[in-house]
């Protein structure tokens, strides 16, 4: 590792909200016997832009020196800096290619390396190693709205099985008596115009007056 000269620089990572991804790594720390550093920066993300170069040594974030810090620690004190981050960095002071770096921060080992952008950085602005299977969040609303409006299937009753039903029989009419003729009734009940009272003027046949 090269010897510090000069005052470290200031580099400036703004961005408008936490969805940005900073672009960069911060590997080291106390717990590993290195200094904070920088790794994987993006040419053309937010860091990369601001000048933030690989193996720059991290020694201040805004106004809090980190020097002697756990990784922990320092991404913490990132994550409290919010959207401006102000890092002072002394230039080139770890060999990032160096194996016994790499062994020292446990690249290579299949432990997973902590990133700075609050797990926003793009796999397209790494060194695309490390990817993470994510279910999309609208994906799971849709399938929590798409379970509650499937309504449930009503349970089909048994069918009852079929009565047998007596057959019907047309019922014959009743015989209604034949309508009497006034000639059946009792000479004593024909109406009154029916009766010979008296003389009449009706004559036998031939019979002179």
């Amino acid at each position: 590792m090269a010897a510090h000269s000069g005052p470290p620089d200031c580099v400036k990572l703004r961005r408008s909200t936490t969805s940005q991804s900073w672009g960069f790594r911060m590997q080291g720390g106390r717990e590993h016997g290195l200094p904070l550093f920088i790794v994987a920066v993006a040419p053309k993300g937010l860091a990369g832009r601001a000048g933030l170069l690989n193996g720059d040594e991290i020694v201040q974030i805004c106004e809090t020196n980190v020097q002697g810090w756990t990784h922990q620690d320092a991404k913490s004190e990132m994550m409290r800096a919010g959207n401006e981050v102000d890092l002072y960095v002394f230039r080139g002071v770890v060999d990032v290619t160096d194996p016994a770096v790499k062994a020292a921060c446990g690249v290579g080992k299949g432990q997973k390396r902590v990133e700075l952008d609050e797990g926003s950085i793009n796999p397209n602005m790494n060194d695309g190693n490390m990817f993470r299977n994510v279910t999309p969040k609208t994906y799971k609303i849709l399938e929590a709205q798409l379970a509650q409006s499937e309504p449930e299937q009503e349970a089909t009753p048994p069918q009852q099985p079929a009565q047998s039903m007596q057959p019907v029989h047309a019922q014959p009419a009743p015989v209604q008596g034949k309508p009497s003729s006034i000639f059946d009734r009792k000479k004593t009940d024909r109406s009154d115009y029916l009766k010979a009272q008296g003389k009449t003027i009706q004559k036998a046949y031939g019979q002179q007056n």
